[in-house]
């Protein structure tokens, strides 16, 4: 990607202006602070906002392609430019990444929300927090809506003791007030709310999330 596509693509703050459902942070069309989905049959209870950057259409969803599936992993750096740029301006801290699918990792070798935590965590300082693990192996985007919401009733839980003691050692043994879940796509919003809803279960008083794209 040239300089002139990425700043015309890619705007951050651009991104940050645009009026949001108060709920799944889908752009509004309307004057109403949520959109119609949320209004009519709502999924997410336990997230205090969502903030999806850019909508998952045409070259957005073929560089996804690119990254998540080929395994072009150059746009891990990339991507993960743009998040910290996210979260400096929300003035977020703690990132609690989205865990992949059991056995992800093992048979591809890399994960790409893993990757963009290596960069926060790494090149720009924030604090990673591993704090949730994935018990279902079936992947959701191969799932209808219902199937998905169902499926997101086991799909997540906590790691174990010795691992949550692990993480948490990086904040001073504390649990975090706070703490901003970080995704690849916002399809249903039901990831979101399972993990939202685990934590808060846990002790964090918000959860937020910040996705790079919607499927809007």
């Amino acid at each position: 990607m040239c300089a002139s596509c990425i700043t015309h693509y890619f705007d951050v703050e651009k991104a940050l202006s645009v009026k949001r459902c108060r709920v799944c942070g889908k752009e509004l069309l309307s004057t109403q602070e949520t959109c119609m989905k949320c209004r009519e049959n709502p999924v997410i209870f336990h997230c205090d906002y969502v903030l999806p950057l850019f909508s998952y259409r045409l070259w957005n969803k073929e560089l996804l392609f690119h990254w998540k599936i080929e395994g072009n992993r150059v746009l891990s750096n990339f991507y993960a430019g743009l998040i910290r740029d996210t979260l400096l301006k929300l003035g977020k801290k703690v990132i609690v990444p989205v865990p992949p699918r059991k056995g992800k990792i093992q048979k591809k070798g890399w994960d790409q929300i893993e990757d963009l935590c290596v960069f926060l965590e790494k090149k720009y300082g924030f604090q990673v927090l591993r704090l949730l693990k994935r018990c279902s192996v079936r992947q959701q985007k191969k799932l209808n809506r219902m199937e998905r919401l169902e499926n997101m009733k086991t799909a997540y839980s906590l790691v174990s003791q010795k691992q949550l003691k692990r993480e948490l050692n990086k904040n001073k043994g504390l649990l975090p007030a706070e703490v901003c879940l970080l995704d690849d796509v916002c399809t249903t919003g039901s990831t979101l709310e399972a993990c939202a809803q685990i934590l808060k279960a846990y002790g964090i008083t918000k959860v937020g999330a910040i996705t790079l794209f919607i499927v809007d």
